[in-house]
């Protein structure tokens, strides 16, 4: 679960927002704050990893709170920052930016819009997660699933210990495993397989090469990436 610490000074709309994040799986609500300070001071017992953040706070600007947070001395140096707030202007924007905030969401917005936001960013987590070795390919789609590309979002797998179970098959057989393979070892669809071991190839694990037949379509063939033996070996 992604522990969500809310910032507002505004206890309705601090309410409402905490409300909404117990409202969006695998996320748990662990506290709400009402000043700069009362974040600051809370961080060391809640240990969020994700904060939302109002920019209007009645003794500190968000934004300064943002750079103190990135300090390279800070304990919350590594949790994510989600801005939110009814400031518009540019310069707010680019700064949230500047100090790592991982999404900027102005007010007001419904739940849908909220929604996006978390889902689009649990998913980024899950992708970094499952990455092992990052390329050009694996780092645009976790830039892409964090803006909440709807195409990346669509075709994410469902389930992660189905995602898990396939990447356990291939990290036990050093040869290369079509999906087909792979299905019936699980017992599951080939479809089904297909779509995971492509999540899998995206994200850096496996890798995918092409065995062609005498007649036909080539056959897609998946070979986990702990088997793939570097070129400077």
């Amino acid at each position: 679960m992604i522990k969500t610490l809310v910032v507002d000074d505004d206890f309705r709309v601090a309410s409402i927002h905490a409300a909404y994040v117990e409202k969006v799986p695998g996320f748990v609500l662990v506290g709400q704050a009402r000043s700069a300070e009362a974040l600051v001071s809370s961080i060391g017992s809640l240990h969020p990893d994700l904060i939302l953040l109002d920019l209007y706070l009645p003794d500190h600007h968000g934004l300064e709170v943002l750079k103190r947070l990135r300090q390279p001395s800070s304990s919350a140096i590594n949790i994510d920052v989600i801005v939110i707030t009814a400031a518009n202007d540019p310069e707010s924007v680019r700064t949230a930016m500047q100090c790592g905030a991982i999404a900027y969401l102005l007010k007001p917005f419904g739940f849908p819009a909220f929604q996006e936001k978390l889902i689009a960013y649990r998913e980024m987590r899950r992708q970094l997660v499952m990455l092992r070795q990052a390329d050009q390919v694996s780092v645009d789609r976790l830039y892409a699933s964090l803006s909440g590309d709807p195409g990346v979002l669509a075709n994410r797998p469902h389930s992660t210990h189905t995602l898990d179970s396939i990447e356990a098959v291939l990290a036990e057989d050093a040869g290369e495993l079509s999906a087909s393979e792979v299905a019936a070892r699980l017992g599951v669809s080939r479809a089904t397989a297909q779509r995971y071991l492509s999540q899998l190839e995206a994200s850096g694990i496996v890798t995918m090469t092409l065995r062609y037949r005498a007649t036909g379509r080539p056959e897609h063939r998946y070979k986990h990436r702990g088997h793939v033996v570097s070129q400077d070996e």
